[in-house]
């Protein structure tokens, strides 16, 4: 039977908790656990009370109606565990007061592992933003050293899910040579980024830290959760503009930055570089602007 089709009530919200020894080391049935003993992964993200709060409301009408998953950890003591999968159920718990209820693996797991668990249990495709999947999977990555492609058939995540959330396309043509002497989790977020945080956020991981080491992705990964919460101006937004010329429809996209002087200036680029190339046909003009 798999985990997706095991049922189980959880008991009433004054049925006392069991402590983690209780538990049993590798028994795959969830179980009620104290939650001073369970420890939530120094890289997870923040929960804030608004993000909680739905769930908060289902929790405490509902009980805790999905499991979560925890593990112990050479870091822990031999009672405590990691929580691998759940961790926002876990604040809730501890937020109100309850234990959380949990599946044990009995056995310490590797990080490339529980990524793995966490993009097949935690159902990320729905919960999760593009930054945080790219964040994980680029990490995958670079603990297994396997190919984007394998890493989305081993992650369940599909290809296009995955380019879209790396994105690296999004990085500006001027900062790309920079951000390309990142490691790959930085340069994800990086691309993830708002592109008018993009060039503070590359400088940021470019720039050693008081101590003298490399930025970690964590510490990025802040930075542009800081940066977005500044309230950083939006990037103008791209307007077209039809014109008629000589009889013709040209559209153009321009914006804000944009003067009729340097939109003319562009139709002469353009029109120079069309007329190098008289013989090419109109469905390969778009080839000669790459």
């Amino acid at each position: 039977m798999s985990v997706a089709t095991l049922k189980a009530d959880p008991p009433p919200p004054d049925r006392p908790s069991v402590s983690l020894r209780e538990a049993g080391q590798a028994e795959l049935a969830p179980r009620y656990y104290d939650t001073e003993l369970i420890v939530t992964p120094p890289d997870n993200p923040a929960h804030s009370p608004a993000m909680l709060a739905n769930l908060e409301a289902s929790m405490r009408e509902h009980g805790q109606l999905v499991p979560g998953w925890v593990a112990p950890s050479p870091d822990l003591t031999e009672n405590q565990r990691l929580c691998l999968e759940g961790n926002g159920r876990l604040a809730v718990a501890r937020r109100i007061g309850r234990p959380f209820w949990a599946f044990d693996l009995g056995r310490d797991v590797p990080e490339a592992e529980r990524i793995r668990l966490m993009f097949q249990h935690h159902q990320c495709r729905r919960v999760w933003s593009r930054e945080e999947i790219a964040e994980r999977a680029a990490r995958y990555i670079e603990l297994t050293n396997c190919p984007a492609a394998e890493a989305a058939r081993l992650l369940g995540v599909s290809g296009p899910t995955l380019s879209r959330a790396f994105g690296e396309r999004r990085i500006l043509p001027e900062l790309r040579e920079r951000a390309d002497r990142l490691g790959l989790s930085i340069r994800s977020l990086i691309a993830a980024a708002p592109v008018a945080c993009m060039a503070r956020a590359l400088d940021f991981a470019e720039t050693p830290g008081p101590d003298g080491k490399k930025r970690t992705r964590d510490q990025v990964a802040e930075y542009i959760r800081q940066l977005k919460k500044s309230g950083q101006p939006k990037g103008r937004k791209a307007r077209t503009v039809t014109l008629r010329l000589s009889g013709r429809i040209v559209t153009l996209t321009v914006d804000d930055r944009d003067s009729a002087c340097s939109v003319a200036e562009d139709l002469k680029a353009i029109a120079a570089r069309l007329g190098k190339h008289a013989e090419v046909p109109p469905d390969g003009w778009t080839f000669l602007f790459q």
